[in-house]
């Protein structure tokens, strides 16, 4: 149940992340023709006057499409004022739920929120080595569990938002183009680049390549846990071989079929 909330709640988080974006922009007239919560297959999704909202089975990203003749009318200040409003929702969500943890008032529920980020730096430079991010001695599964155990279900709820908005609201705000805070050093340090000489191709190529490699070293750390957690569930439960080869062409088969089936919609869909 643990990890089912543990989901949930990054869905959510997410998605008050990419409402941030999209709430601002709509404040300075650019409609978002689609906010996308979570990656791989869709789950769900709904289409309001101007915009697609969709809901994808992994809750690990998300982004907001805005049509860019609009946002290239946008003044940098603007600009960085969308960009910024993901993780000022992820921080004002956090501090409400800090306020509701603790049971306190909203100005000690800030203080808090403040000093959890604070101790949270300052855990990551001191705490944690490099193996025990990428194999822990505890599956994931078992360490939320674990920790579900030393809370009321409401009270492990807030702690997984609160952690899970902090999140958000820190690694948003690290200076790689990809993220919020890359965006938001270039709109104002990339008009200098081209003043000295560097032009908007090999500025595209700098950017697309510094992507690149984070994006590698990201899925790479993401990966090792998860492969960690699945070597500690098939030894804790010692699968056969069959059976691990029984679910590996299920799930393959699944794929194809989905495959095949949108192919095939889509044929019918060009052919109407």
């Amino acid at each position: 149940m643990a990890i089912f909330w543990y989901i949930l709640i990054a869905y959510i988080s997410i998605f008050i992340h990419e409402i941030g974006h999209y709430s601002s922009a709509y404040f300075f007239g650019v409609k978002a023709t689609d906010v996308i919560t979570g990656m791989g297959f869709k789950i769900i999704s709904f289409k309001t006057k101007y915009t697609t909202f969709t809901f994808n089975i992994i809750p690990g990203g998300g982004v907001t499409i805005y049509p860019q003749s609009q946002e290239l009318k946008l003044s940098r200040y603007k600009q960085f004022i969308i960009l910024g409003s993901g993780v000022t929702f992820n921080y004002l969500a956090a501090i409400l739920a800090t306020t509701f943890y603790f049971e306190t008032s909203l100005l000690n529920g800030f203080m808090a929120f403040n000093e959890m980020i604070f101790n949270f730096i300052q855990t990551l430079f001191t705490l944690f080595s490099f193996n025990d991010m990428v194999t822990p001695q505890v599956g994931m599964t078992d360490s939320l569990e674990l920790i579900a155990n030393q809370f009321t279900t409401i009270k492990f709820i807030l702690f997984i938002f609160i952690f899970m908005n902090l999140l958000l609201f820190l690694f948003n705000l690290l200076p790689i183009p990809f993220f919020d805070g890359g965006q938001m050093v270039s709109l104002y340090t990339d008009p200098l680049l081209y003043k000295i000489g560097i032009s908007a191709k090999q500025l595209n190529l700098i950017k697309t390549s510094i992507n690149q490699l984070v994006g590698i070293l990201l899925i790479t750390i993401a990966c090792l846990p998860i492969i960690n957690e699945i070597h500690l569930y098939l030894t804790q439960n010692h699968l056969s071989t069959q059976v691990m080869i029984k679910w590996a062409l299920i799930i393959i088969g699944t794929i194809l079929i989905k495959r095949l089936l949108t192919s095939i919609i889509q044929h019918f869909k060009l052919n109407k």
